[in-house]
């Protein structure tokens, strides 16, 4: 006579186990190759959500998108870095400040490891802006001081950080 045999609670247990950790770990190892996008790709996903995005608000707008017709810059080029600036409306004591009072600026900068500044003199009321092309690579500090016709200087502006790589 043959005996049937049944399995325990504990054998059910232990193979229901076992069959739940083996779609777990399936589960786990489709995740991770899904997640193991290239770089590459990656990078393009986010160029057209982010072109998507401009898109949609530019129609919110009411405008059109850009023609894509220019030439884009190549990763990686070099684009200059520019200190741009508004010229201020008013004298530190709160009278107005016209821009033909305005004679020029002085930009301060400096290395961020460094304790003294040095001064770029800018002597032309309407220039507010300055290209950054000719510094040595480094981490930077500038602020910059408006100068009167009468030589008077302002108080130098808030500090901004600038890496130029």
């Amino acid at each position: 006579m043959k005996r049937k045999l049944y399995p325990s609670p504990l054998s059910r247990t232990a193979a229901t186990l076992l069959c739940l950790f083996a779609i777990l770990l399936a589960g786990c190892q489709e995740d991770t190759r899904a997640s193991k996008l290239d770089s590459k790709r990656a990078s393009e996903m986010a160029d057209s959500r982010l072109k998507q995005a401009q898109g949609d608000l530019l129609a919110t707008l009411g405008q059109s998108q850009p023609d894509d017709q220019e030439t884009p810059q190549p990763p990686g080029a070099d684009i200059p870095k520019t200190l741009v600036w508004n010229p201020p409306l008013t004298r530190e004591d709160g009278s107005a400040l016209t821009p033909g009072q305005i004679a020029g600026y002085r930009i301060y900068y400096r290395l961020k490891h460094q304790e003294s500044f040095s001064v770029i003199p800018l002597n032309d009321g309407s220039k507010t802006r300055y290209t950054l092309s000719e510094m040595q690579p480094g981490a930077y500090e500038f602020s910059i001081t408006t100068i009167d016709v009468d030589g008077l200087e302002s108080r130098r502006s808030d500090p901004v950080e600038v890496n130029l790589i």
